[in-house]
């Protein structure tokens, strides 16, 4: 029998309770950075603590040049050659926890519409993705795509910097 995973909400902070956990599809959007593999590591401890599945795609920017630019061809064949083989050690990584993953690809133009595409068609609960938030004597700006996907995501979006 599988255990339940509860998760605590709470309509207002004099109300809450435990609910079984509405956590069931986690998205990582990746692009291999640093700051991906640590927003990965939090949704792959999330997923394993909440018995989430776990989808990681990564949206390689697709320029609209003639795609028969033997130039462009390269380089494009490259960046897949290196994603495939992040993709295998993420898929490493969620088997040894037990943790449901798949990996997708998409070769687009506008990156936060796909995101937000990807959630609604396929019931992402959660996003948590990476941003190279940068720091000021009194405030914190975040990566454009980190901060549209979150203003524009309908679910929550979580920020790891």
């Amino acid at each position: 029998m599988a255990e339940t995973k509860l998760q605590i909400i709470c309509r207002d902070l004099d109300y809450c309770q435990e609910v079984d956990s509405t956590i069931k599809h986690i998205l990582v959007p990746y692009d291999d950075s640093q700051y991906s593999n640590r927003a990965f590591v939090y949704a792959l401890d999330l997923a394993k603590k909440y018995g989430a599945d776990l989808s990681v795609i990564s949206i390689m920017y697709s320029s609209p040049l003639p795609t028969h630019i033997q130039h462009q061809t390269t380089i494009d064949d490259e960046k897949k050659k290196v994603m495939e083989k992040s993709f295998k050690r993420l898929h490493n990584a969620a088997k040894k926890f037990g943790v449901p993953i798949k990996t997708q690809m998409l070769m687009e133009s506008a990156i936060v519409d796909n995101i937000v595409s990807f959630v609604s068609s396929y019931k992402v609960n959660l996003i948590v993705m990476g941003t190279r938030g940068r720091g000021g004597p009194n405030r914190l700006m975040f990566g454009s795509v980190a901060m549209a996907t979150s203003q524009k995501a309908p679910c929550p979006v979580m920020l790891v910097k």
